[in-house]
């Protein structure tokens, strides 16, 4: 476990602080000044999660410990410490070929094989479509169609596709002065509204308040509704 937080984690955030040197680097803004900016929202960024989690802990304690969780609260990211610890203690009954989770072995041999078609099909027909294609991306986000609740996955693949498809190929000049800067926004828009919504309305400080039902909050904050609309109900399970 000390492994996973200390490793893992400490690449994932190096990984993060590269992606966002890259587009300071692609909008022509200082090296100097974005890796201050990252230093200051990383120490803020710590302070505040540190708040966060201790609050939240202490107020959804219960749901957080329970194995569905609820469609706003999940232990799972945490839980999954305790899992890993268990699991490869035992990982050669439990990963081995043969073994129940065998495919978690065998899939790092199918990860190898897998993009080698779409390389020699592109290699032989120069076909620029085949170039495009890079299953690590896809299947990487494919993987998060498992956690549950996946709206905001189809989200992403549309404003993916209207921004790197539509608006690069159609209309260069806006994308390169405002892609970018845009994204940027909803990011630290979503940030800011996560961190409101999570203790004003949610529930992080102690009570939850009922949120308007539309047409993308299925149930507002009840448990019982799956925000997907999907006819899967945990407590008729």
């Amino acid at each position: 476990m000390y492994f996973t937080v200390f490793g893992f984690n400490g690449v994932q955030q190096g990984q993060w602080l590269l992606r966002d040197l890259k587009v300071a680097q692609l909008v022509h803004l200082s090296p100097k000044s974005t890796f201050t900016a990252q230093m200051l929202g990383a120490v803020i960024g710590a302070i505040f999660n540190y708040i966060m989690m201790r609050t939240i802990v202490t107020n959804q304690f219960e749901i957080l410990t329970s194995i569905e969780g609820s469609n706003i609260w999940s232990g799972q990211n945490v839980q999954q410490y305790n899992t890993l610890a268990i699991a490869w203690s035992i990982a050669g009954d439990m990963f081995s070929i043969g073994a129940r989770y065998q495919w978690v072995t065998i899939a790092y041999l199918v990860g190898f094989i897998v993009p080698v078609p779409f390389w020699i099909l592109y290699r032989y027909t120069k076909i620029e479509f085949f170039n495009y294609i890079n299953l690590s991306i896809i299947l990487w986000y494919m993987g998060w169609l498992f956690v549950g609740v996946n709206s905001s996955v189809t989200t992403y693949f549309i404003a993916g596709f209207f921004a790197q498809f539509y608006l690069r190929k159609y209309r260069p000049a806006f994308f390169v002065k405002w892609n970018y800067l845009i994204s940027a926004a909803f990011d630290g828009g979503t940030q800011v509204l996560v961190f409101i919504l999570s203790f004003a309305v949610f529930g992080g400080s102690g009570k939850a308040h009922n949120f308007p039902i539309w047409g993308g909050n299925n149930g507002g904050v009840d448990a019982s509704k799956n925000v997907d609309y999907c006819m899967y109900n945990p407590a008729n399970a």
